[in-house]
């Protein structure tokens, strides 16, 4: 059995972050690989402004170093909305014997509870929830604090232990950086050195991308 990391997003653009947070992930959790998975038409937020084959090219070169880091275009080549549901049953029927396990910033999973059919998620996967250090707590609905308790671990060992159905936190102090954020300086013409991969900042600035998206 593998256990097989999923990191989704719109990546647009991905960045140091994101690379951050998988690679953290990865070896405290001793993945044996990570699937970078962008969105098509996200369902809780504006549509990306980099085109599909733009955030593909940049997620390439961003990851092409990464050894066990690779690129699922899955949702990117549906027409429909990218409903991590979805995804997760069609990983499932492609790796029916090994763990995923959908890697989610703390941000983010406090609003799962607002995601298409949210309680089945665990029915496909573990949910790895990443805090930062000193990350102020959100008042949580009792039902979601509810499923928290019902299928929390602590030991990630345990991971292998099933295919599925378990919640882990683990801490990583991820960078303080956003997609928003470079779109903004970019529309600025200020500098993004160190926000993302060197060959990813070459392909933005090669492509006139984000000149004017604010």
């Amino acid at each position: 059995m593998q256990l097989i990391g999923i990191l989704g997003g719109t990546f647009d653009p991905i960045h140091n972050g994101h690379i951050r947070l998988a690679l953290e992930a990865q070896v405290q959790l001793k993945l044996d690989q990570i699937r970078l998975i962008p969105v098509n038409i996200p369902p809780h937020r504006a549509k990306p402004i980099a085109s599909t084959v733009q955030r593909q090219r940049m997620i390439e070169l961003a990851i092409k170093d990464q050894s066990c880091f690779s690129i699922d275009c899955r949702e990117l080549e549906s027409e429909e909305i990218s409903y991590s549901i979805n995804t997760l049953k069609s990983l499932r029927e492609e790796f029916p014997e090994d763990a995923l396990c959908l890697i989610l910033g703390r941000d983010a999973f406090n609003k799962i509870d607002s995601w298409k059919d949210w309680q089945e998620l665990l029915h496909y996967a573990h949910i790895i929830v990443a805090n930062r250090p000193n990350e102020s707590s959100t008042k949580l609905t009792g039902e979601l604090q509810s499923w928290i308790e019902k299928n929390l671990i602590t030991d990630h060992t345990l991971l292998k232990n099933n295919l599925s159905g378990n919640i882990h936190f683990i801490n990583i102090p991820m960078l303080d950086i956003s997609s928003s954020m470079i779109r903004q300086l970019c529309s600025e013409q200020k500098a993004i050195d160190n926000l993302l991969p060197t060959t990813t900042q070459t392909y933005i600035k090669d492509n006139h991308l984000y000149l004017d998206t604010e």
